[in-house]
């Protein structure tokens, strides 16, 4: 590939009739989910032919199949929505999937049929318990039963378990699968291998429920997580292994204690819950700022990440805030912090636009679509209501040609639509913006075959009339149907979800 040009990976435009194998640009496709494994691979989901599908990014076999650069390989599925097939090659099993994961082994973990959690082994071993072979897909939790209730096989084999839905899975530094299954209101973990977690001596391939009791009534402090009701939003996992969970019903955010110790300024005991921020009754709204995240009001939380200092990073939704509960004392965004307090990184509570320059604390923002942390470790902000890109420094420098101060916040683009925002490995901020692929460059330098300049916006794909065209042929001025999802892969690629194909922006 050229630098900067853009080529069709998979996909012709027109929906899949068939299992997808042979040439992906020359093969009709239904992308859903889209995850890169450890070898710069896509796996794909392409639930109109009901399959899980990989592109090779280079030549070798992955998933028992030998694969060729460039070509598109059905690696599960056969065309059947009936699930079946568990113990056997991967190819010959029906099954109707959704969101596909990459988990600590490389292996790839499939939501199927929103009742079953599956696995296609990459490589031949021992994984949840059960011996695998490369290429072979096997049940690793859920029984795919619906006889009311959805809910049961704690503690036992997760095969005999019932799921209801899995909204969100992630994988814990032990290599264990975390499910969300919010309609039970509970999270649930399968063991990757048998030991101590969460506070609960776990057996390899068995199912734990480490959060939740199937209702929304959330129970007091230092109590076992399984005897809280919640609501749960998003999760994460922080680097002691320690789950924490946004609680949108009861507007708290609350920890699992992986192990017993001190964290955000609590004793904490492993395997019990803990309120974190949140609790304050009464109207709901921004108060607790510089005290106790205990003590504050919440008002909806929803997205959450671990920044690398080890705060929590969270988008008190409808208070139109960016929050940080501190992990430990220190200056962080250009605040002293106290560990266990909470504070106001973003965001005054009403919503609208101003405060460019100054104090991101007392700055407006308006409906944030989207928030990521930069290589630097900035906030970066997509203001969608505002159409605009802002950052929030976190520390003193010059960050997309910019001199910015701690603390403070910035619009570093302008007139941008932004649905959601990626850095890439350069740290320039990568935008899908309908038509158009925008980067905002965080360094002078060339990047996607375009010389950029620190600070300065610049469309690195798309351009042309609203449709298809530019395969082979520089990245800008190619046509581009409609880019909800860019991802930034490691070589420097950029993957692109256009409508019924998936594109790659060469970046070396």
């Amino acid at each position: 590939m050229t630098r900067g040009d853009i080529y069709t990976v998979a996909g012709t435009g027109v929906w899949a009739t068939r299992r997808p194998d042979g040439k992906a640009s020359k093969t009709a496709m239904s992308p859903g989910s889209v995850a890169l494994d450890g070898h710069g691979n896509i796996v794909l989901t392409d639930g109109r032919v009901e399959r899980v599908c990989v592109i090779a990014e280079r030549s070798g076999v992955f998933y028992g199949r030998h694969m060729i650069v460039g070509d598109i390989y059905t690696i599960a599925g056969d065309g059947n929505l009936q699930i079946s097939g568990d113990g056997g090659p991967a190819l010959r099993a029906g099954m109707s999937p959704f969101t596909v994961i990459v988990d600590g082994a490389g292996n790839v973990a499939l939501a199927d049929g929103w009742r079953e959690v599956r696995v296609i082994a990459a490589n031949s071993g021992t994984f949840y318990g059960q011996p695998m072979v490369a290429g072979g897909i096997y049940d690793v939790a859920g029984n795919g039963l619906q006889t009311g209730g959805e809910y049961s096989g704690d503690a036992s084999s997760a095969l005999s378990a019932q799921l209801q839905q899995e909204d969100g899975m992630t994988v814990d530094p032990a290599g264990n699968l975390i499910i969300a299954d919010w309609p039970n209101a509970v999270v649930r973990v399968v063991a990757a291998r048998t030991g101590t977690f969460f506070g609960r001596a776990m057996t390899a391939g068995d199912i734990y429920t480490v959060a939740g009791n199937l209702s929304v009534k959330p129970a007091p402090d230092g109590t076992a997580a399984t005897a809280t009701g919640m609501q749960p939003f998003d999760d994460a996992v922080d680097a002691a292994g320690n789950l924490i969970v946004t609680d949108s019903w009861n507007s708290l955010v609350r920890v699992v204690a992986s192990s017993s110790g001190t964290f955000y300024g609590q004793a904490m005991t492993a395997g019990d819950i803990y309120t974190i921020a949140g609790g304050v009754p009464g109207p709901l709204g921004g108060a607790g700022d510089g005290g106790p995240a205990t003590k504050a009001s919440l008002y909806s939380p929803a997205g959450v990440v671990v920044d690398s200092a080890g705060n929590i990073v969270a988008a008190d939704e409808l208070n139109s805030r960016i929050r940080v509960i501190a992990a430990s004392t220190g200056t962080f965004y250009g605040v002293s912090m106290t560990a266990g307090d909470i504070y106001t990184i973003a965001g005054n509570g009403t919503r609208g636009f101003g405060g460019d320059g100054g104090p991101a604390a007392k700055a407006i923002l308006f409906d944030a679509a989207g928030v990521a942390l930069d290589a630097a470790g900035n906030v970066v902000i997509a203001d969608a209501g505002n159409v605009r890109i802002r950052v929030v420094a976190t520390t003193t420098g010059t960050f997309y040609g910019r001199a910015m101060t701690a603390g403070d916040i910035y619009t570093v683009a302008a007139n941008e639509l932004p649905l959601d925002v990626v850095v890439d490995i350069h740290g320039n901020i990568v935008v899908p913006d309908g038509s158009l692929v925008r980067v905002i460059a965080e360094s002078s330098g060339t990047f996607y075959g375009v010389p950029m300049i620190a600070g300065h916006t610049y469309t690195v794909a798309g351009g042309g009339a609203l449709g298809y065209s530019g395969d082979g042929g520089p990245a800008v001025g190619a046509s581009l149907y409609n880019v909800e999802s860019v991802a930034a892969a490691s070589s420097g690629d950029l993957f692109l979800g256009d409508g019924l194909r998936i594109r790659e922006v060469s970046g070396p």
